[in-house]
């Protein structure tokens, strides 16, 4: 990720919208504002919609989420799956309870129980071809309705916008309308840090929130070496699974 761009982006939507001072630094792969850990998956435009079926009546009586991430070889794989338990998490309104995993090299499969009793598999890999681009899907099921963040039954990225020059056929995704320039991840990370810093995210709440995920991810790797599933106490606190306010001009 480049640091350099993703703050001009960020000082470009202080300026215009006005935000508090701060800057995105990035620590072992991931991005924070001061101490701040970033949690830009929360930001994602399909995850947001997915974030309003839950909330709006749209799917009623939630009981299973299933996510899928793939990465190129060399990726994280505990980073990777802290970030979709994060999602689950959030998605579901309710914290991680128990985990059981399956781990074989670069890949680890999980079972986990929120605490409103909801269902939740996810499926990691890191074996893509290097410089292959990420994917990750997410598919909720509940007792009146299914939501998915891709087209239904395609592993395959579907791009907005496709271009056709003398060098062939160039395609883009077209995610954000002040924000080009940037990938898709920088993209998110910077929304989240413009949240942070007007506010509609609460630093407390992330910070609450990423140490839950990854306190369960290390434990859904431990549950692969014991052979046993390992159960996460749940203490009173902060409510880190609310929804955040989307900014009004996006």
């Amino acid at each position: 990720m480049n640091m350099k761009k993703m703050n001009k982006g960020l000082d470009f939507l202080r300026g215009k919208y006005g935000a508090a001072k701060g800057e995105i630094t990035v620590k072992d792969g991931h991005c924070f504002v001061g101490s701040t850990p970033l949690l830009p998956g929360r930001m994602e435009r399909k995850i947001v919609e997915l974030k309003k079926m839950t909330e709006n009546g749209t799917l009623e009586g939630v009981s299973t989420l299933r996510f899928s991430s793939f990465a190129p070889k060399g990726a994280d794989l505990e980073a990777m799956l802290a970030k979709e338990l994060d999602l689950a998490a959030y998605l579901g309104a309710s914290d991680v309870v128990r985990v059981m995993a399956a781990a074989s090299g670069a890949a680890i499969n999980v079972l986990a129980k929120l605490a409103n009793d909801v269902n939740v598999s996810v499926e990691i890999g890191a074996g893509l071809p290097k410089g292959a681009e990420p994917y990750d899907r997410h598919e909720i099921i509940a007792k009146r309705g299914v939501a998915c963040d891709q087209t239904v039954d395609t592993h395959t990225k579907h791009e907005s916008i496709r271009c056709w020059g003398a060098d062939g056929m160039e395609e883009f995704t077209d995610v954000d309308t002040e924000l080009f320039g940037l990938s898709y991840d920088e993209i998110w990370n910077v929304r989240a840090a413009f949240a942070l810093l007007q506010k509609r995210a609460d630093a407390k709440v992330w910070k609450a929130a990423w140490a839950k995920a990854t306190k369960a991810a290390k434990l859904a790797f431990a549950a692969d070496k014991s052979k046993a599933a390992k159960t996460i106490a749940v203490k009173k606190g902060l409510d880190t699974n609310q929804s955040i306010k989307v900014a009004e001009v996006r």
